[in-house]
C-alpha cells in the first residue's frame, strides 16, 4: 500500500520545485541557443522582447521525474501502473502542445488529438472512477472534462504566473483534499504538481523570462484533470459533493465559459485568440498584471478552501 506523511509530501513538493526551477532556467538558455522564442506580433502577445518558450518542456520532464521517483520508490506494481496510465496520456498530450507551438495544427485535429488523449485517461480510470455507474456516460465525462481542463490552463496561459498559479493552487488543494480521504498515490501526485508549478512561476511572475507554450498548458492541465477526477469525495452519497472537482478547477472553468459565451455573443469563434480574459479586463481596469492575477488566484485559493471543507465534512 501507497503511504506517504505530511514530511514525505513537503520532500516531494520542494524536490519537483528544485527540479523544475533548474530545468526551467536550463530551458532558456536552451532556447537563446536554438532561438525558440515566442515573438511579440503587436496585437495578442505584447511582451516587448522575444520571450524563450521552452518551459512547458521542461515543466512536463521535472514532474515526469519526481512522479517516476515516487511511485517506483516502493515495490508495487499497482501503484506504479495507476501514475504511469494518467503520466504517459499526459505526456503525449505535452507532445501534442510542442507540434501545435511549432506548426500550429487545426482546431479540429487538435480537439481530435485532445480527446484520444481523454480516452486514454479515461480508459486508465475505468477501474476505478464511477461518477454515474453508466460506462459510456463517465468515459463521455471524464473525456470532455480532460478536454475542458486541458484547454482551460492554455487559455489561462494569457497573462505572466496566471496559469502556474492556478496549477500551483489547485493541485495543492487536490492533494489536500486526497489527503484526508486517504488516497496518498493523489496527494503526492498533487505535491509533486504543485512544487512542478512554483518552480515554473520563479521564472514566470512577472515580468516573465520564460513561457509555458502549449506543450506545458496541455500537459499540466491534463494531470490537474486526471488528479481531480480520481478524487473519492466525488463520489460520496451526497449529489452536492460532485462540487469539488469544479471548485478545484473554478478558475480555468470560469475564464473558460466567460471567453466562450462572450465571443460567441460577439458573433466571434471561440477558438479565436483575443485579449478578452478575465486577467485582460481586470488590466485594462487599472490594475497591473501581477495584481490581476493575484486577484483571480484569491478566487481560486477561495474555491479550493471550499473543496476541502466539503471533503473534511464527508470524510
Amino acid at each position: 500500500m501507497f503511504t506517504v506523511n505530511a514530511a514525505g509530501a513537503v520532500a516531494i513538493f520542494l524536490g519537483a520545485f528544485i527540479l523544475s526551477g533548474f530545468l526551467v532556467w536550463l530551458s532558456i538558455a536552451i532556447a537563446y541557443r536554438y532561438e525558440v522564442f515566442d515573438r511579440p506580433d503587436g496585437l495578442r502577445k505584447l511582451q516587448t522582447r522575444p520571450i524563450p518558450k521552452l518551459g512547458g518542456v521542461a515543466v512536463s520532464i521535472a514532474f515526469s521525474a519526481t512522479a517516476l521517483a515516487v511511485v517506483f520508490r516502493g515495490e508495487n506494481s499497482f501503484v506504479r501502473n495507476e501514475a504511469l496510465g494518467i503520466l504517459l496520456p499526459a505526456v503525449a498530450a505535452a507532445v501534442v502542445g510542442y507540434v501545435d507551438d511549432k506548426r500550429g495544427l487545426s482546431a479540429a485535429l487538435r480537439l481530435a488529438l485532445q480527446a484520444a488523449i481523454g480516452l486514454a485517461v479515461a480508459w486508465s480510470l475505468s477501474n476505478s472512477v464511477h461518477i454515474t455507474g453508466s460506462t459510456i456516460v463517465d468515459c463521455t465525462l471524464m473525456v470532455l472534462w480532460i478536454m475542458t481542463l486541458i484547454n482551460g490552463v492554455n487559455l489561462l496561459d494569457n497573462s505572466d504566473g496566471l496559469a502556474g498559479a492556478t496549477v500551483l493552487i489547485s493541485s495543492l488543494a487536490a492533494s489536500v483534499v486526497a489527503g484526508i480521504s486517504g488516497q496518498y498515490l493523489i496527494a503526492a501526485l498533487g505535491c509533486a504538481l504543485a512544487g512542478t508549478a512554483a518552480g515554473f512561476l520563479l521564472l514566470n511572475w512577472n515580468p516573465a523570462r520564460v513561457y509555458l507554450g502549449d506543450a506545458g498548458a496541455y500537459f499540466l492541465g491534463t494531470m490537474l484533470a486526471a488528479l481531480t477526477l480520481q478524487l473519492k469525495v466525488t463520489y460520496a452519497n451526497e449529489p452536492w459533493t460532485l462540487a469539488v472537482p469544479l471548485l478545484l478547477a473554478s478558475l480555468p472553468l470560469i475564464d473558460t465559459g466567460f471567453v466562450v459565451v462572450s465571443r460567441t455573443r460577439n458573433g466571434i469563434h471561440p477558438f479565436t485568440a483575443g485579449r478578452d480574459h478575465l486577467s485582460h479586463r481586470l488590466q485594462r481596469s487599472g490594475l497591473s498584471v501581477g495584481s490581476s492575477v493575484l486577484s483571480l488566484a484569491v478566487i481560486l485559493l477561495v474555491t479550493g478552501l471550499a473543496a476541502i471543507a466539503i471533503t473534511a465534512v464527508n470524510s
